[in-house]
C-alpha cells in the first residue's frame, strides 16, 4: 500500500508516538478544515488526564503536521486546520 502524506509527515515522530500510544487515526480525526486545535483540549480528548509527555508527543506531532503543511501554527499552543488528512 501507498504511503500517503499524512503517514509521511508523522514518520519524525511515530516512534514516539508509538510509546506514548497516540495513534494517526486520532490525530486524523482531529484534521477538520477550517477548524483549531487547541493542545490542552486535545490531550484531554485523547489522553483524558494527560501526563506532561503525553502533552509534549502530541504537541511534537502536531508540529510535524504543520511542517508538513496540514497544520499552522495559530498560538502558542493552537494550530489552525490547513487540509485534512484525507
Amino acid at each position: 500500500m501507498a504511503e500517503t502524506d499524512f503517514e509521511r509527515a508523522l514518520e519524525p515522530v511515530a516512534r514516539r508516538m508509538e510509546r506514548v500510544k497516540l495513534t494517526a487515526g486520532f490525530l486524523s480525526e482531529l484534521l477538520r478544515e477550517g477548524a483549531d486545535i487547541h493542545l490542552g483540549d486535545a490531550a484531554m480528548r485523547w489522553a483524558g488526564m494527560p501526563n506532561k509527555n503525553e502533552r509534549a508527543a502530541l504537541a511534537e506531532a502536531l508540529d510535524a503536521l504543520a511542517v508538513a503543511g496540514f497544520l499552522e501554527r495559530s498560538g502558542k499552543e493552537t494550530w489552525r486546520i490547513v487540509r485534512s488528512a484525507e
